[in-house]
């Protein structure tokens, strides 16, 4: 049987000492209205959190007192945590693998954004970047021009023995490098219409002579 409760004016509930409990043992709490928990410590202990809102918002009462930085941990260990967090004095998010339960400890890299004044990038426009020793390295001998799809390589290009043919590419020709035959070279070219080793100064005397 439903039963309704009608108040006019505020209704409380108050524990008479400091650690007594109220505790609700039901199948779901419905509340129509605000939601307001103040406390120092609020714990959800659900299978599965659903949050409406696109955005949750951390530190909201931030006045100043609190740290610059804040953010999100997970538990990973008995005392150790990973997360990810915005450190307001260096202006960057920054991710960690091994923190503890305050955020402030451990080493935490900064994640590169999608404002480009923000990413260390290297050399000049149109340089193509490159893992230097963990940092972005560029060189003007390695370019690419967008606007003419054009890939500059001033400087040698090794291909490796792959020990197999590749497969044709579409409207396309594949060079690759393979086992020496009597071209010489090593170096193949495929395509829908060709698959054939490259043929060396030395070879093609040589073949000038007998044919």
């Amino acid at each position: 049987m439903a039963t309704y409760k009608r108040i006019d004016g505020d209704y409380n509930i108050v524990s008479v000492n400091a650690v007594d409990n109220v505790v609700i043992d039901t199948h779901t709490v419905q509340v129509l209205g605000n939601l307001e928990v103040s406390g120092n410590l609020t714990y959800i202990n659900v299978t599965e959190l659903n949050v409406k809102d696109p955005f949750i918002v951390l530190n909201s009462s931030n006045t100043g007192s609190y740290p610059s930085n804040s953010g999100v941990l997970t538990h990973t260990a008995v005392s150790s945590f990973a997360g990810i967090r915005y450190d307001a004095t260096a202006g960057q998010w920054e991710i960690s693998s091994s923190t503890d339960s305050t955020g402030l400890t451990g080493t935490w890299t900064p994640i590169a954004t999608g404002n480009v004044a923000n990413v260390a990038v290297a050399g000049a426009n149109t340089q193509v970047q490159f893992n230097d020793g963990g940092s972005f390295g560029a060189n003007a001998n390695l370019t690419f021009d967008k606007a003419t799809s054009r890939l500059t390589v001033q400087g040698q290009m090794v291909l490796g023995n792959i020990g197999t043919t590749p497969s044709s590419p579409s409207n396309a020709a594949a060079i690759y490098n393979n086992i020496e035959g009597s071209g010489g070279t090593g170096v193949y070219v495929k395509s829908s219409t060709v698959d054939d080793e490259l043929v060396s100064k030395s070879a093609a005397i040589v073949f000038a002579i007998i044919f």
